[in-house]
């Protein structure tokens, strides 16, 4: 290698401009190599065509201005409730710029300065509110005549600095063997690894760009499909394969033929996929992902009744003793009359029952089990396990989930999520799973009325509850926290209780529950709430699953602006299990933080679960929801999991149809 040649996995300070302390500021980022430097991609780019002259922008129009700093000045001291104002012009006009909590721009910018400002301007009078900014060295000008790559701020280096780094780079790369095999990006009109690195920081069109980065979005998610095509590949290897069990076709059947209701298009479409995982001669590994209320569980019954039919046992694994003993109840219903037995296990269950409980797992099969944490259990063995459904998979970590099926030898396995997902979401969190989706709710659900009310019209929430209980229906006060606290001015559940069951509900039964009551005490609660004995349940999030009361038609929930926008989807779907109108009521107290406000009013216009998934996947991004994925890969560098699932569903198709031997991955994808 020539001297003047630079390799993918050399230091940075082989860069200009970075020297020991840039480096070691720069590694904090987890860039360590030119090859890192070069995979931390622009967030946007500045078109030459976009520049303004000042005199032709217009108020809440974003606009680019090449001007000088005619002056600047400290409006408002405090690093918290800083103003820094300049004065921007060209030979068309001035325009005021305004900075927030950045008092040192007064310090650091120089009047004569030229500038690129980049920002919408707003306000009475106008002004740019917090624009950003470069300002153009001598010598610099040309980068601005031509498609201006902007990068997020690298720690004591300058934009400048930055951009000459990577041409730098550019320009003496020995560039490594391209990760996507040359017929892959045949096929699918894709640049080689230099070229699209080239354009993707230093494009001539706008359309260069952005096939640049289509490849290096495409690379990011094969990268990551490959991963879990891969993981399933090998765990199907380690895995002893099912017979074809074609004989749990006719108990399926029977099953289907004795509910009292008509199954919804999706759900028949779920089962089919489920019949055919059954009898398929290898393990199912699948995910059924449904809005609340769309019928997750009777579609996991079905598959329970074909996997007992054929002579095994089946085991459905819940995260709380109430969301057991409502299954429980509910597949006795379904299968007592087929002479199939339903076993309950809980850790509070007493000796002698738990006993007969663990001698029927271990006695054969035509059985079904269903349990909380106590059926992972080492002591618990089954004899036939011939399917593991884990219901409310999210609240199981990756490795709890994986023993329940373990504990057979021939173990399909079935997972169902609580929560709507987008597809594209779904496909990076889960994506060594088979996927189902159930999007329509059964026939006569009324979509829930929900309206946004502040404090000052609690009463009016109150006085609709009261309405319907009048009425003979039941309703939810909900609240965030258990018990009032000195550091907190939110209204907490206990103290409501006794309040509303003193004031304004005196007239009704009302009931209490949280997490922090005894098992016996919660279960005793909602058995008495599902008979009707109380009236007005007023509760924690605790009631997000396992209390299913088709009479309740009205929830309120105090302090909405504290929960997350699929955790209110999923508080408001306790209500409206019926044919009955329902209402939610999303009460807050003082100001709200915008993110707040966008979150309550998504749910007040929509009813969809999936639409509201996507909501949230747009306002929290990617970040915090591949955090629910407690193992296994996570994180979105370039990739958009809403704009870009196109090429997600490509990158999937392509990484499950590799055979080859598998190359090094690589490097993690990055944007600035």
């Amino acid at each position: 290698m020539s001297a003047n040649t630079i390799a993918w996995n050399d230091p940075l300070s082989v860069l200009p401009g970075i020297g020991p302390a840039r480096e070691a500021e720069i590694a904090g980022r987890g860039v360590l190599t030119v090859g890192d430097f070069l995979r931390v991609f622009p967030r946007e780019y500045i078109l030459p065509g976009e520049k303004r002259p000042v005199a032709d922008v217009r108020p809440g129009e974003k606009a680019v201005l090449d001007v000088r700093l005619r002056s600047i000045r400290l409006l408002r001291k405090g690093w918290r409730r800083s103003v820094v104002e300049g004065e921007v012009g060209d030979e068309t006009g001035e325009v005021r710029c305004l900075w927030f909590q950045v008092p040192y721009l007064a310090r650091t910018l120089r009047p004569g300065s030229r500038m690129i400002v980049q920002g919408a301007l707003s306000g009475s009078p106008p002004a740019f509110l917090h624009p950003r900014f470069e300002v153009v060295r001598d010598g610099e000008a040309a980068d601005f005549e031509r498609i201006l790559p902007r990068y997020a701020p690298v720690p004591r280096m300058p934009p400048r600095l930055l951009r000459k780094a990577i041409r730098h780079a550019l320009d003496h790369l020995r560039v490594p063997a391209d990760p996507l095999p040359a017929d892959l990006r045949r096929r699918h009109d894709l640049p080689g690894l230099a070229d699209a690195l080239r354009a993707v920081h230093r494009p001539e069109t706008a359309e260069e760009a952005g096939l640049a980065r289509r490849r290096f979005v495409f690379e990011e998610l094969y990268t990551l499909q490959r991963v879990f095509a891969k993981a399933r590949r090998e765990r199907r290897r380690r895995t002893k394969r099912p017979a074809g069990a074609k004989k749990g076709d006719a108990a399926l059947g029977r099953f289907l033929r004795a509910l009292p209701f008509a199954l919804t298009a999706d759900q028949e479409g779920v089962i089919d996929e489920l019949r055919e995982d059954l009898r398929s001669g290898r393990p199912m590994e699948r995910l059924i992902i449904g809005d609340v209320g769309s019928g997750k569980t009777v579609v996991a019954a079905a598959a329970m009744a074909h996997a007992v039919g054929a002579g095994g046992q089946a085991a459905l694994l819940v995260p709380t003793e109430v969301l057991a003993r409502q299954h429980h109840q509910t597949l006795n219903e379904r299968f007592s009359p087929l002479g199939v037995a339903v076993h309950l296990l809980t850790g509070d269950l007493p000796a002698a029952e738990r006993r007969g409980v663990l001698e029927a797992a271990a006695g054969g099969g035509g059985a079904l089990f269903v349990g909380t944490h106590a059926l992972l259990e080492e002591g618990v063995r089954f004899r036939k396990l011939t399917l593991a459904v884990v219901d409310e998979q999210h609240r199981f970590g990756v490795r709890q989930r994986s023993v329940l099926p373990a504990k057979g030898e021939k173990t399909h396995f079935l997972l169902l999520s609580a929560t709507p997902i987008p597809r594209s979401l779904a496909l990076t969190l889960y994506g060594d799973l088979d996927l189902s989706f159930i999007r329509t709710l059964p026939p006569g659900r009324k979509p829930v009325a929900t309206r946004r009310l502040s404090g000052k019209e609690r009463k009016e929430a109150y006085a609709a509850l009261r309405g319907r209980l009048s009425a003979g229906e039941q309703g939810f006060v909900l609240f965030p926290l258990v018990e009032d606290s000195e550091k907190s001015d939110r209204r907490a559940a206990v103290t409501a209780a006794r309040k509303l069951a003193e004031g304004y509900f005196r007239d009704f039964t009302v009931g209490l529950l949280h997490g922090r009551m005894p098992v016996a005490e919660r279960i005793d609660t909602v058995d008495r709430v599902r008979s009707g004995e109380i009236d007005l349940l007023v509760s924690t999030t605790v009631v997000e699953v396992g209390v299913d009361l088709p009479r309740a038609t009205v929830m309120v929930v105090e302090h909405a602006d504290r929960f997350g926008l699929s955790q209110l989807h999923q508080i408001r779907g306790r209500v409206g299990r019926s044919r009955l109108p329902s209402f939610c009521f999303l009460l807050t107290d003082g100001p709200v933080t915008d993110q707040a406000e966008e979150r309550l009013a998504v749910l007040e216009r929509e009813h969809d679960g999936f639409r509201i998934a996507e909501a949230d996947l747009r306002l929290r991004g990617p970040g915090d929801l591949l955090g629910e994925r407690q193992h296994g890969p996570s994180g979105m560098g370039i990739a958009d999991l809403l704009a870009d699932t196109d090429l997600l569903e490509l990158a999937r198709r392509e990484a499950f149809a590799f055979e080859g031997d598998d190359p090094p991955l690589p490097a993690p994808l990055r944007s600035g």
